[in-house]
């Protein structure tokens, strides 16, 4: 992934090799190019193309739409105006070193989301494994965006009821991840619902808990979603479910 990006942008291994030491402060020349190198390489994917395949061949038909994403999931274009929010995300975890690059669609019929992701060095807990941290803010910030459907801001939507986040296995930072996220409750029919991931060895001691939760009380009907992050070969790295309000879903 390192020797791929840099050539892409027409620098040197060592000089990435740097700047995951360094860490090129984001809208800095080096950040920007090496964000340039990440878009044309995420542009390149199988999973990306055949995404924009269903939005742009098939059209209303097939329900998908791209996300005109600024940044991240987070902030959206809409009639020419960007639409910027969370400034601890966009701030902390900007740039080729956090969340770099995104690219994301939307099916507005089946409300189920599927979005390509890069996890930059910074968010990093262990040396080269992703923070639980940030997995579960791409997740947490992925989910409002279902729930705010593609144009209102997540700013307008509630705090989750709960959050859970299994770690399946180890999530490497400086690479992309395919993640999918679609309501399981209600039943609503879905393309591509997420996958659970196949028994493996166990990478931590036996008794440490990897399921972490969260939670706030609060009555009424809710709404439940589910998601996976996946590995470009569609191995199941973490798997996360949220509840929310039912009255947050934007025109329900």
């Amino acid at each position: 992934m390192l020797g791929g990006i840099g050539a892409g942008a027409g620098l040197t291994l060592s000089g990435f090799a740097k700047a995951r030491l360094f860490s090129p402060r984001p809208g800095s020349e080096e950040d920007v190019l090496a964000l340039e190198a990440l878009a044309d390489q995420m542009d390149d994917l199988d999973i990306v193309k055949r995404m924009r395949s269903y939005a742009t061949s098939y059209g209303t038909q097939s329900g998908w739409i791209e996300l005109d994403l600024q940044d991240s999931i987070a902030n959206v274009t809409t009639s020419g105006e960007e639409r910027r929010v969370r400034p601890l995300t966009e701030q902390a975890m900007a740039g080729i070193q956090g969340l770099g690059v995104q690219r994301a669609f939307w099916n507005s019929e089946t409300r189920e989301l599927v979005a390509v992701v890069w996890i930059g060095p910074r968010l990093t807990g262990w040396p080269g494994i992703a923070h639980g941290g940030a997995i579960a803010t791409i997740f947490e910030e992925t989910m409002a965006r279902m729930i705010a459907g593609p144009n209102a801001s997540i700013d307008t939507i509630p705090t989750p009821t709960s959050i859970s986040v299994t770690y399946a296995r180890p999530t490497q930072s400086f690479n992309i991840y395919v993640l999918r996220a679609s309501f399981s409750t209600p039943d609503i029919p879905q393309e591509q619902p997420p996958t659970e991931p196949a028994p493996g060895k166990a990478w931590l001691p036996y008794w440490k808990d990897l399921t972490k939760k969260w939670t706030t009380t609060r009555p009424g009907p809710a709404v439940e979603i589910s998601g996976t992050l996946e590995s470009l070969d569609g191995e199941v790295k973490v798997r996360a479910k949220g509840v929310w309000p039912a009255d947050a879903i934007k025109g329900a």
